[in-house]
């Protein structure tokens, strides 16, 4: 009993599987019938409308070169004949009146010696006036470098004391200075070493000598072609001594300095005279008051 069962349904199926298959078919059938109808539609469009135009594509007449000029050969020219004129009449020679040899007496016109001299002068003073323009002479009778030169002067110390034993004063004297100086000039500034020696009495035969070896730095001010203004400070050691007045024989070596004041006068540029002021200064002692002094000095100084 199963089979005739199995036999009718396997007869259904079938059948379903038929019905699908043929409506797929169908589908694509009217799918592809639709877009034939719509390419149709699309070219029948196309074919309605009014043909194109067609364009001039035509091309330009070629254009030939022209042919060369030709010139001519100059020597096929034919040139005009054109005559020379024939000059028969006679050329008149102009003949001055008088002759070159009539002019020999005729008086030279001389120059003077006088205005010859006085031009001379004229053109020297000329030449020298253009040489000073173009070189001027420097006017300065300064000299710079290495110089040497002895120094003089008066020495007015300042009283003292002498500390051996007690406090004994003393009135100071007037005194001399003697030295020399060695040094170099750069223009404004001066550099020099300076040995002297100033004496001086004083009151109960007390005396004096003091020697000094000074290192100076001097400033110098043109004031005029062959004037300076100086201004200097120097310093250094000063070896003291002091004999006389029975209180013994004190000596030492201190420190010593000086300030410098005064004005030079340069009467070339391998000479110069200065006169200057000097307050010298030194170290103070256990012995005695320190030794001070003014100066008047006067040095020249001569250029190596």
């Amino acid at each position: 009993m199963n089979c005739p069962i199995l036999i009718i349904s396997l007869s259904f199926l079938s059948a379903s599987v038929l019905d699908a298959s043929s409506s797929g078919l169908e589908s694509r059938f009217q799918e592809v019938m639709a877009r034939s109808a719509s390419h149709n539609s699309l070219v029948a469009s196309l074919l309605s409308k009014a043909p194109v135009k067609k364009g001039n594509l035509t091309l330009p007449p070629k254009v030939q070169p022209s042919p060369p000029l030709l010139t001519a050969d100059p020597s096929q020219v034919d040139v005009p004949y054109i005559p020379v004129p024939e000059y028969n009449d006679e050329i008149e020679v102009y003949e001055p009146e008088y002759a070159v040899e009539d002019f020999d007496d005729f008086p030279t016109p001389s120059v003077s010696e006088e205005s010859q001299s006085f031009q001379s002068e004229i053109n020297e003073t000329i030449i020298e006036d253009s040489y000073d323009e173009l070189y001027p002479e420097d006017l300065s009778q300064r000299g710079t470098g290495y110089y040497f030169g002895p120094l003089i002067g008066i020495v007015l110390p300042d009283d003292g004391a002498v500390r051996i034993g007690g406090i004994t004063p003393y009135e100071a004297e007037n005194g001399y200075l003697l030295g020399f100086n060695l040094g170099k000039d750069f223009g404004s500034i001066s550099v020099e070493g300076e040995y002297s020696y100033f004496g001086a009495d004083g009151s109960g035969g007390i005396s004096i000598g003091v020697n000094n070896l000074l290192a100076r730095v001097i400033l110098e001010k043109e004031v005029g072609d062959a004037i300076d203004l100086r201004a200097g400070l120097g310093m250094g050691l000063g070896f003291i001594s002091i004999e006389g007045g029975g209180l013994g024989e004190p000596s030492d070596v201190g420190f010593a300095y000086d300030f410098l004041l005064g004005i030079g006068y340069n009467f070339s540029d391998s000479l110069a005279v200065n006169f200057d002021y000097k307050y010298y200064l030194s170290a103070a002692n256990d012995e005695y008051d320190r030794i001070s002094a003014h100066c008047l000095l006067l040095s020249a100084n001569f250029m190596l």
